[in-house]
């Protein structure tokens, strides 16, 4: 019996790293005070540290320019299982910004963006409730107001403190950062006055990598920083952080996960993998709390792309969205990796990856990992195949198995085995894709959906066709879920 057959219309990152040229936040703000000289003791100027990275850079500013300092309060909003890629930012004031080229490039849903714009605001509301009733808040009308950060990478929550800031009416905004991603200095550069740079290299990627030390800023540091060292915290204020402490947890019951790095002996190798399940809190709904997490989503990466690719950052980041836990792995060694080789040899690659896959799976099992009791495999090129020959091996032990791109032809002979539920999504535009998995969908009956994404190619790198493919296979899971729910409840 044919498989069904659906078309998805699809409604778009390259990273590279600079070198550190600040030893910390607080030598960043010192080569920036120098290039705002100009300011140096001029009546009306305030500098506001964003915080809270920005504030320690903000602080040495202040002291070189002998401003008065206050504290501007903006969040960024980062991409699911990419959080240090900003794919928006909210700030004070209902403000908003959304990085339209990531969000087009990757495909996300505008759904997605506006849950977790929410979810960013209601941390916004905790901090800005106790620095406003903590530290001296300031009238902007007609003062030069200089708004410094620790760096640009996509500029959008620099843009959505400013836009907050606007509001106050002041004579003039003036950015400043110590270093920049050059296209997002010019997005900055264009809603300011002035922008202020130390440095824009070519090469950016995280604003992380141009500081040897880049500790986390507390809400205490701010204060400190931005108030009187040792201030104490009213205990009404902190009464309140909690109540809005309380609100942001109800709201992010299946948003928030930390992943963990993971190591487990299986068959002839140690399989590293990255761990994440959403959070389910005392605060959640109760029935969030009854029923935990959906189940379990194993993710065996491509050979050529490893666990850390963005693809699966991606899917795992958006599937923790919708109440799964996730564990990403590189089911292939360092030598197996990268390399292509004639059918027979990627054959052997394939079984053996098969084979820790399986022995993963049983550790889950063995261990009680969240949403183990129900399994579900997922892969793509050569991960696919790996996924597609451990289902067939442990059929009453599989939920559902998701595989993405081609290169399944080596798994084709066992693919007639699985008798879960299968999704395959497939770039429409790739040559072989067609008659290949027709030819192994097909085998698989009314238990196998196969989903073309139109204007897309093995690897999904086309502007949108990786987000299309991510929700059709969210959605597909959601869709199998023996609970009746809005599938959207998790989406927080």
């Amino acid at each position: 019996m044919r498989a069904r057959e659906h078309t998805f219309r699809p409604r778009p990152l390259e990273l590279v790293t600079p070198r550190a040229m600040f030893t910390d936040r607080a030598a960043a703000g010192r080569a920036l005070a120098r290039l705002l000289g100009a300011y140096r003791s001029q009546p009306g100027v305030i500098v506001l540290g964003l915080a809270h990275a920005g504030v320690p850079v903000a602080r040495e500013v202040a002291n070189y320019l002998g401003a008065p300092i206050g504290v501007v309060v903006a969040r960024k909003v980062g991409v699911p299982g990419i959080e240090e890629v900003a794919l928006g930012a909210v700030a004070e004031g209902s403000h908003r910004v959304i990085a339209d080229a990531i969000a087009w490039y990757l495909g996300v849903p505008q759904r997605i963006v506006d849950r977790l714009m929410e979810r960013e605001r209601l941390e916004l509301e905790r901090r800005a409730a106790m620095y406003r009733a903590t530290l001296r808040s300031f009238d902007l009308r007609a003062r030069t107001v200089i708004i410094v950060d620790d760096g640009l990478a996509t500029g959008a929550t620099m843009r959505a403190a400013i836009r907050s800031v606007r509001d106050r009416r002041p004579a003039r905004i003036v950015a400043a950062v110590p270093v920049a991603a050059p296209p997002s200095a010019e997005e900055v550069r264009a809603e300011v006055d002035e922008l202020v740079v130390v440095s824009t290299p070519t090469r950016f990627n995280a604003i992380s990598a141009s500081y040897e030390s880049y500790a986390p800023v507390t809400d205490d540091d701010v204060l400190a920083l931005a108030g009187h060292p040792g201030r104490r915290v009213s205990r009404y204020v902190r009464d309140r952080s909690d109540q809005l402490g309380a609100a942001l947890t109800r709201a992010d019951a299946h948003g928030r996960s930390v992943e963990r790095t993971i190591c487990v002996p299986a068959f002839d190798a140690t399989v590293v993998g990255e761990l994440g399940v959403p959070h389910v809190s005392r605060l959640a709904t109760r029935w969030a709390r009854r029923s935990g997490v959906r189940g379990l989503v194993i993710l065996g990466s491509d050979a050529r792309g490893g666990r850390n690719s963005y693809a699966e950052r991606y899917l795992a980041g958006r599937l923790r969205l919708s109440g799964y836990a996730t564990l990403r792995l590189d089911l292939f060694t360092r030598e197996e990796q990268g390399v292509d080789k004639p059918d027979a040899l990627r054959r052997a690659d394939v079984e053996r990856a098969a084979a820790r896959l399986a022995g993963v799976c049983e550790w889950a099992e063995r261990e009680g990992v969240a949403g183990a009791h129900r399994t579900i495999l997922a892969g793509a090129g050569t991960g696919a195949s790996a996924v597609l020959m451990t289902a067939s091996q442990r059929t009453g032990q599989t939920f559902a198995v998701a595989v993405r791109g081609a290169r399944v032809d080596v798994a084709s002979v066992a693919m007639q085995n699985i008798i879960a539920p299968t999704l395959f999504v497939v770039g429409a535009d790739e040559e072989r894709a067609g008659p290949l998995y027709t030819d192994g969908v097909d085998r698989l009956g009314r238990n196998a959906v196969l989903v073309r994404i139109p204007r897309a190619g093995r690897s999904f790198e086309e502007p949108g066709a990786l987000g299309a493919a991510v929700e059709h296979t969210v959605g597909w899971l959601l869709r199998l879920d023996p609970r009746k729910r809005d599938p959207d409840s998790f989406d927080a």
